[in-house]
């Protein structure tokens, strides 16, 4: 039994296909409702316009095109935009310095997650006209891997904490009568002990109960550090940028519009909830109403999760209008998504 994707690709025939992808693809070059002229003159349909009329006739018939009441042409619907990304879409390459720019930024040996969202993020806030957002990673599942004490000026030292996902440091003094290379053992030992465990499961308790096993050679500065370091409160914050490039596009010249974009904006939860519903391992994209909340019903969004262990620890959208340029949009976020994925696992 046909799809009901398959069914309607069975009802357009080479011709419908070629004026849908024609309309979709001016349209987001344009912002500009396509008429029937302006496609017989750009495209070499091998049609009339009025034979173009008919068959866009036909595909706002089968609801794959709009007609905005202010024009007499039309624009795509989201299924007609669906159907063109699942479809009909020409895989558009990205340019070579695209490519280096991206690959360039994971060949450094740094791999903690954190440090990684904040390059991508910075990545492709520049790429396009896109809303750029990030979450992750959920810090309480870091694993704590080390804890280690260098040698700094007199009296002070710098205390460095690592995990699979962040690294922290910072500078402390040494009580007076302290002997450095007796406290940097002793916290050599504290790491033994803590080594493997989530942060969710470092709490002030454990720390001061390991310091009494420790014969309370752990001081007070040093386990506040820990419990700061280990506490992160907002490593799962949402991330956005690039809300100039996307309030500047045509569709928020309308006051309506522009109005429920802010608010959006504005409701950072509601925002966050949009990247998480549906951002799953790989590269997806959401069109229009498939976005669960009303006011992303005019934009379109298309996200990237990368995964770790089965569990996703970064989630990246891409957001515009319906009329985003799919292909670039697409190709950007999967060359991103390869890179990142190899960097962190």
């Amino acid at each position: 039994m046909l799809s009901a994707k398959g069914a309607l690709q069975v009802l357009l025939d080479e011709r419908k296909r070629q004026v849908l992808r024609a309309i979709v693809e001016d349209y987001v070059a344009s912002a500009e409702p396509i008429g029937s002229r302006t496609l017989a003159r750009t495209h070499n349909l091998g049609v009339s316009s009025a034979t173009i009329r008919n068959e866009m006739a036909d595909l706002e018939a089968l609801g794959l095109l709009d007609k905005p009441h202010t024009s007499a042409g039309r624009v795509p619907s989201d299924r007609g935009y669906r159907l063109y990304v699942d479809r009909l879409m020409q895989p558009t390459p990205l340019t070579e310095q695209d490519v280096v720019q991206v690959q360039g930024l994971y060949l450094s040996r740094v791999r903690e997650i954190e440090y990684l969202i904040a390059q991508t993020m910075r990545l492709l806030s520049h790429a396009g006209d896109f809303m750029t957002l990030a979450v992750g990673p959920e810090m309480q599942r870091a694993v704590l891997k080390r804890i280690e004490a260098l040698p700094a000026d007199e009296g002070r030292m710098a205390l460095v904490l690592v995990t699979d996902y962040y690294v922290q440091h910072r500078m402390i003094e040494v009580p007076q009568g302290s002997d450095p290379e007796s406290l940097r053992r002793t916290l050599q030992e504290l790491s033994e002990r803590l080594r493997g465990l989530t942060v969710e499961k470092i709490n002030r308790s454990l720390l001061e109960t390991v310091a009494r096993e420790l014969n309370g050679r752990i001081y007070d500065e040093l386990i506040q550090f820990l419990e700061d370091c280990l506490t992160p409160t907002d490593a799962d914050r949402l991330r956005i940028a690039g809300t100039s490039h996307f309030l500047s596009q045509p569709e928020f010249r309308e006051a309506e519009r522009i109005r429920a974009a802010i608010q959006l904006i504005e409701q950072q939860s509601t925002l966050g909830e949009l990247l998480r519903n549906g951002a799953g391992e790989g590269v997806q994209v959401r069109i229009g109403q498939e976005n669960p909340l009303p006011l992303a019903h005019d934009l379109s969004i298309v996200t990237l999760g990368v995964a770790r262990g089965g569990e996703i620890v970064a989630r990246f959208g891409l957001v515009g209008p319906k009329r985003m340029d799919y292909a670039r949009a697409l190709a950007l976020a999967q060359e991103v998504w390869q890179a990142l994925d190899e960097a962190i696992n």
